[in-house]
């Protein structure tokens, strides 16, 4: 998904092929964002000069105490000040942080390495934040789900190998292994769904077979 909102600038890749974890799957335009990173670096630029002067304050101002040409109080207020310059550095750099987060989050990649199953944005739309950009999906392990009459239920085990053909295939026959059983049967049905791991590393099997 999006984690900022602009112009989409670049959507590298389409429907069915396959994608790397960490690959470029969409770029977001980042003029604003460059914009704001700048005003940001300029005020924290800003509250470090005065941070600065307010540090040379309260140094000038402990030694005029020392000589007792100042009151206490006067130098309170020059410490005082330059607390409240180190507290606008502090939040300055934070929002510098920010810009710079948004301006990586302007460029979306793939979080697994897998095959590209929806692109739901094209160059030039505008998104929002959150905002779905790509859907990929890992086949290299397929789930089956199917309905077993309950009274054939005993006979399944976790973990049990089970064998079965999938039409389109001919005669090949996939291996898989009873992961999960469910503990009750369907509504207006006796059967129980049981759900079998199968390996797919050859990418054979899609989703919805």
């Amino acid at each position: 998904k999006a984690k900022v909102s602009g112009d989409v600038r670049e959507v590298p890749i389409r429907e069915g092929e396959s994608v790397r974890a960490g690959q470029l799957l969409a770029r977001i335009d980042t003029a604003d964002l460059e914009a704001k990173l700048i005003e940001r670096n300029g005020a924290l630029e800003s509250a470090k000069a005065q941070l600065a002067m307010a540090a040379k304050t309260q140094g000038m101002n402990q030694q005029l105490l020392k000589q007792n040409f100042i009151s206490q109080n006067a130098y309170d207020n020059s410490e005082s000040s330059r607390h409240m310059s180190e507290g606008s550095v502090k939040s300055a750099e934070a929002q510098v942080q920010l810009a710079r987060n948004a301006l990586r989050d302007a460029i979306a990649t793939s979080p697994l390495t897998g095959i590209v199953a929806k692109r739901h944005v094209q160059v030039g739309e505008k998104v929002a934040f959150d905002s779905p950009l790509v859907t990929i999906v890992d086949l290299t392990a397929m789930e089956l789900q199917a309905a077993v009459p309950a009274v054939d239920v005993p006979e399944l085990t976790i973990g049990k190998t089970v064998e079965l053909t999938i039409d389109g295939f001919g005669d090949r026959r996939f291996t898989g292994r009873v992961e999960r059983i469910n503990p009750a049967a369907e509504p207006g049905t006796r059967a129980i769904l049981v759900y079998v791991g199968i390996p797919n590393t050859d990418g054979a099997l899609r989703g919805g077979m």
